[in-house]
């Protein structure tokens, strides 16, 4: 072989090697899995619940990052600026999801066990507090029933025992109604939505 095509080769092995160890970064595998997964165009196109699986794996990707270099903040706005979220979804999104990872940490969520169920988003087991021993499931802040179009909207979701999310039912509190006021501002949720949240929570609200 040529000195030329000798140096040439070397170069290719060494970007090659490269790429590899880049890949294999941490932050940046967190970074690429949750722009995937939080893409807003992809989320339009998912079945009903859909997203539920979907919040369960960033939530993993999420712990993964507390270990390395970049803060869990830093790797949701890096995968939000590859995907293309935009104000005001974006920083409703980055606080559901900031705030699922807290409660995934409260719940105990974040075994070894329980780790490897949210990287394949499946739900995982509660193991601290009142709730242990059951399995976290999904809820919509925002019940569906109300407004079908926050069904996979990832900053209408968050991780709750079954048991609770069973007590909860459709009920709409203060805190829903006020999660749904945003949504309408932020243009995510219709007027004919709001105005069924509104009637049940002066239905369900007090109760």
């Amino acid at each position: 072989m040529k000195p030329r095509g000798k140096i040439m080769a070397i170069l290719s092995l060494l970007v090659g090697v490269l790429g590899l160890l880049t890949w294999q970064f941490v932050p940046l595998k967190a970074v690429f899995a949750i722009s995937q997964l939080s893409d807003p165009a992809r989320l339009e196109t998912l079945r009903e619940r859909g997203a539920n699986p979907r919040l369960n794996k960033i939530v993993y990707w999420l712990d993964q990052t507390r270990h390395s270099a970049l803060s869990p903040e830093t790797v949701i706005r890096a995968a939000q600026l590859y995907n293309g979220t935009h104000e005001p979804r974006k920083s409703l999104v980055q606080a559901a999801l900031l705030r699922n990872l807290k409660i995934a940490d409260e719940l105990g969520l974040l075994t070894a066990e329980g780790r490897q169920s949210l990287r394949r988003g499946h739900t995982a087991l509660v193991t601290k507090g009142p709730y242990e021993g059951d399995p976290a499931e999904i809820d919509h802040i925002v019940p569906i029933s109300l407004a079908p179009e926050l069904g996979n909207e990832l900053a209408n979701l968050e991780m709750l025992p079954k048991s609770l999310n069973r007590r909860k039912s459709d009920r709409v509190g203060q805190r829903q109604l006020e999660v749904a006021e945003q949504f309408f501002q932020a243009g995510l949720m219709s007027r004919e939505s709001l105005d069924r949240v509104r009637a049940k929570n002066a239905k369900t609200g007090k109760k």
